[in-house]
Formats: C-alpha cells, structure tokens, sequence
C-alpha cells in the first residue's frame, strides 16, 4: 500500500511544479509575478494514473517574502485512500525553477523544471526513485489553460518516445 500511495504521489507530486514566471522573476521575488499571483489561491482537479481514478485539492500561496511558492497538495483515490504531499519552488533564473517536494511518506526530492517561453508549458525530465520496477526516467508537463484551468501530464520515457502515465485537469475554485 505504501509503495502504491507513494507511486501516485511521485505522479501527482509533479502537479505542484506547475508554475512558470517570466524573466527576471528570481531576482524580484515571485509576489510580483503575474502568473505566480494567478495561480494563488485553492484549486481542485481530477484525473487517472495507473488505472487508479484521483480528485486532487491544491492550494497555492507565497512564502518567506514572495520568494517561494508553496503548494499544499490531498490527493484521494477512488476507495477512499489519501495521501498529501508538499512542495516549495523558486524561480533561479528566466524560465529555470528549483522544486523541493516532500510526501507524508517521509520521502522528498529536488528537482529542475524548465519554461518553453513560446508555449508558457513548464516540463521536467527526472529520475523517478520510486518507480515500482525500479527507477525510471519521466517526464512531467504542465499547461496552464486561462486564468482558472491548467493541465498537467505525467509520461515514462521510452528509448522510442513516451507514454502517458497521467493526465490530471484542475480549475479554480475561489473567484
């Protein structure tokens, strides 16, 4: 059970890497970022990995003087099970975040996500530690969709390309 809680938070973990900031973001701190500033507040989102059906609540909010962002993260299957996971990231130069995840499993991991400045999507290619066979390379998308939707995917690398481990959607649920 625990292995498998700690499988989909990895895959919902990335859910909290999803924000993007425009250049020079990391030396004027994120509070007067406008997309970070868009992305502040409780959201709630949905989707499936591993066959496993997920209702994602997601709240948002700036830290230690606007220059992180952290996002508090409950996950709940569809029997009921739930986990919650914790993120912290921040902006080290144009389009490049730092991100520290932790789980209530006890596990964290850093890692380095990336903005494409043409499509606004952040992604990060790394190493999942805590895939069940053993690790694995993934790669994590988030598109934001508006000011009140954003999509995030989650793929395992393949020598010929990827396939889709997870698609979850998540829309704003203060105004």
């Amino acid at each position: 059970m625990h292995r498998e809680l700690g499988r989909l938070w990895l895959a919902c973990g990335f859910v909290g890497l999803s924000l993007a900031c425009p250049a020079g973001a990391a030396s004027q701190g994120l509070g007067n970022d406008a997309f970070a500033n868009q992305l502040i507040g409780e959201w709630e989102g949905s989707g499936e990995y591993d066959g496993n059906r997920l209702t994602l609540n997601r709240t948002w909010t700036l830290e230690l003087r606007g220059h992180f962002v952290r996002a508090d993260l409950q996950v709940t299957m569809a029997n009921g099970s739930s986990f919650g996971a914790l993120m912290y990231w921040r902006a080290v130069s144009a389009g490049v975040y730092d991100v520290l995840w932790m789980d209530g499993l006890g596990r964290s991991q850093s890692l380095r996500a990336t903005r494409d400045p043409d499509s606004g999507v952040v992604s990060s290619t790394y190493l999942d530690e805590f895939a069940e066979d053993g690790p694995e390379w993934r790669i994590w998308e988030f598109e934001p969709r508006g000011a009140s939707r954003y999509v995030e995917r989650l793929f395992r690398l393949l020598p010929g390309g990827r396939e889709v481990l997870a698609v979850f959607s998540f829309e704003r649920v203060d105004p």
